[in-house]
């Protein structure tokens, strides 16, 4: 199929009602300065603008019906922040970004006031703690808009923050909701004030003029914010992040190739504690820091078995020297330092790795799970997303690759779990939550989770039942 020429998609263009309003917002985001792009796609005709963020854009596909919301806020001049669902709107200096929350806030927050309303805040629950029994003035209800503004500091009075429903502009800007309740929410009358059925939080008076300012405050207000919150309230809510990047996440996730056949019954048992963690790591999908660690915790539950196996070889080879003598104290404390070295298990972190590795798996079945797949390959011979950590070289799979692929284990856990400042001990960053280099660690968990499923079935035994 040939791709369509800028001349027939501008001639699709002309064809189109004079009053679509995805040629008015056109002509809007034109003056606003947004880039805009119309592409065909058999058999319609598409649209979208690519709004600032920051050094990039953010492109999102337009309908008819998204566009008329839009234009009905008059689309003010703003910009996406950074990974998160948020947006600075540079007219008026107000950050405004969606929260993800534990619980419903209005339920948990004292002074919480509805809009729209002359009730002004929520009574504390009876005795019994039940809700239901206060009247109806009291409660604010799925069809109540309500905000929460917080009392602003001494050495700060400029400085606004509220939590509440969201604002009427971000309700149409947000990309989580646009995308995840439109559907849902397009049927219900909308809320007082035309405010969104979700909760954001606003800061304004931080002076921000550029984009790199605005989203440092967003994250330094915030995390003070929602930490003090938990500390106050026993709530954890969050920032959301765009859904842009979290398509990012999905795609440094090799896809599954089809399993043909039917299941069958199991013939194995696996022990029983690491195949807990093991199923703590597939249930922590989405937080890679954690997800990493479980599959990592998973050989490590291992190491006695397979490094106790090393030292056992090191004995036999020690007395089978036709140069060993038991009449030599020299060849008797080396037997010793071998078998002293033991205990639970034999050599540093890193060298049990090894050994584990090495135990359950060997280097071309490494070697054949990465190269099956071009997301893998691409990853550990590409552009390298992970820094200060060893680089696996595909090319040269021979030469103790299984050493390189424990060192790069060995290396990412060690980023992760050595949490001090200045970069622990090793002077190595550590590897932060929600960073670039954590998303970017799609591939890197496939490879440890691999190395997880391979020593569980190494340690399997005959299911007993």
């Amino acid at each position: 199929m040939t791709e369509p020429t800028p001349d027939f998609i501008q001639e699709k263009r002309s064809e189109l009602d004079p009053h679509d309003p995805r040629l008015a917002l056109e002509k809007l985001c034109i003056e606003r300065g947004y880039e805009t792009q119309w592409s065909w796609l058999q058999p319609d005709l598409r649209f979208r603008v690519g709004f600032p963020n920051g050094r990039s854009k953010r492109w999102q596909g337009i309908s008819a019906r998204s566009a008329e919301a839009y234009l009905s806020i008059d689309l003010p001049p703003f910009t996406y922040l950074g990974e998160f669902d948020a947006v600075h709107f540079r007219d008026r200096n107000i950050i405004e970004a969606y929260v993800l929350t534990d619980a419903p806030p209005h339920r948990l927050f004292p002074g919480i006031r509805r809009i729209g309303h002359t009730q002004l805040e929520l009574v504390e629950p009876d005795e019994d703690g039940d809700i239901e029994r206060q009247t109806a003035e009291v409660r604010i209800g799925i069809n109540d808009a309500w905000v929460l503004d917080f009392s602003p500091s001494a050495d700060r009075p400029d400085m606004k923050i509220s939590i509440g429903s969201a604002s009427r502009e971000f309700a149409i800007l947000s990309e989580r909701h646009r995308r995840r309740g439109y559907l849902r929410d397009r049927d219900r009358e909308a809320l007082p004030n035309g405010l969104g059925r979700f909760t954001s939080i606003q800061i304004s008076g931080l002076g921000a003029s550029r984009h790199d300012e605005a989203l440092e405050m967003l994250k330094r207000v915030t995390d003070s914010v929602f930490f003090e919150l938990d500390l106050r309230y026993g709530t954890a809510p969050e920032l959301a992040p765009s859904e842009s990047k979290s398509r990012s996440y999905l795609r440094t996730r090799p896809e599954r190739e089809a399993v043909q056949g039917s299941p069958r019954n199991p013939q194995n048992q696996y022990p029983e504690k690491a195949l807990s963690l093991y199923r703590y790591g597939r249930g922590a999908s989405g937080i890679p820091l954690l997800e990493y660690l479980a599959y990592y915790q998973v050989l490590e539950y291992f190491f006695p078995s397979y490094s106790h196996r090393d030292t056992l070889t090191k004995l036999r080879n020690e007395l089978l020297d036709p140069r060993f003598r038991p009449d030599d104290d020299t060849n008797l404390v080396r037997i010793v330092n071998i078998a002293s070295g033991a205990g639970k298990g034999y050599g540093s972190e890193s060298e049990q790795l090894r050994s584990t590795i090495g135990g359950c798996v060997t280097q071309e079945q490494v070697h054949s799970f990465i190269t099956a797949n071009d997301a893998l390959v691409e990853h550990f011979s590409g552009k390298q997303k992970i820094k200060s950590v060893p680089v696996l070289n595909l090319d040269d799979a021979h030469n103790d690759f299984i050493t390189a692929v424990a060192n790069r284990v060995y290396g990412i856990r060690c980023r992760i779990v050595h949490a001090k400042e200045e970069g622990g001990r090793t002077g190595v960053d550590l590897l932060l939550p929600f960073s670039k280099e954590a998303e970017a660690l799609g591939p890197d968990i496939e490879l440890v989770k691999f190395l997880a499923q391979k020593v569980l079935i190494a340690g399997a035994s005959r299911l007993r039942v």
